[in-house]
């Protein structure tokens, strides 16, 4: 059930096609509350730590795990209200190194983002796990140009 009650999404700040010009990725998830009451969300503990993300290349299939900060565990208490309708934006960056990592001539990878927490439902001193994600393409503008040069050949 409370997979239900958040939606996620995730985009690139400041470059919505997720195009990789050399530098840090810098994105955004966005956990939406889509259910009809008050969920509580760990956001300070979730921007302390970074979400889960692992990176795929497209190409090769082959992936990566990537670290995840130290937060203090105190703060998976301190929820964050998200009021029905309304959304909540976790930050992150993605650095220009991880997207080199399977190789360096060109980047084309996927960006899975994991921001699974215990939440807490208005009304209940319980909590409850929620899991969810998003995922990202990131491309190189090199590999775009080498995309755009196949298809002229053909």
């Amino acid at each position: 059930m409370p997979n239900e009650i958040l939606s996620i999404s995730a985009h690139c700040i400041d470059n919505p096609a997720c195009i990789f010009t050399g530098s840090d990725m810098r994105i955004e998830v966005l956990i939406k509350n889509t259910g009809n009451g008050e969920v509580g969300y760990p956001l300070t503990y979730m921007q302390a730590r970074g979400p889960n993300m692992r990176l795929i290349d497209n190409a090769s299939e082959q992936s990566q795990v990537l670290k995840t900060g130290l937060a203090n565990h105190a703060l998976k208490r301190a929820f964050t209200t998200i009021a029905p309708g309304q959304s909540i934006a976790l930050q992150s960056i993605i650095k220009h190194t991880e997207l080199r990592m399977f190789r360096k001539d060109f980047v084309d990878v996927t960006a899975e983002i994991g921001v699974s927490a215990a939440i807490e439902l208005a009304g209940s001193e319980e909590t409850l796990p929620f899991k969810g994600g998003a995922s990202l393409k990131i491309i190189g503008k090199d590999t775009l140009e080498r995309e755009a040069q196949r298809r002229q050949e053909r």
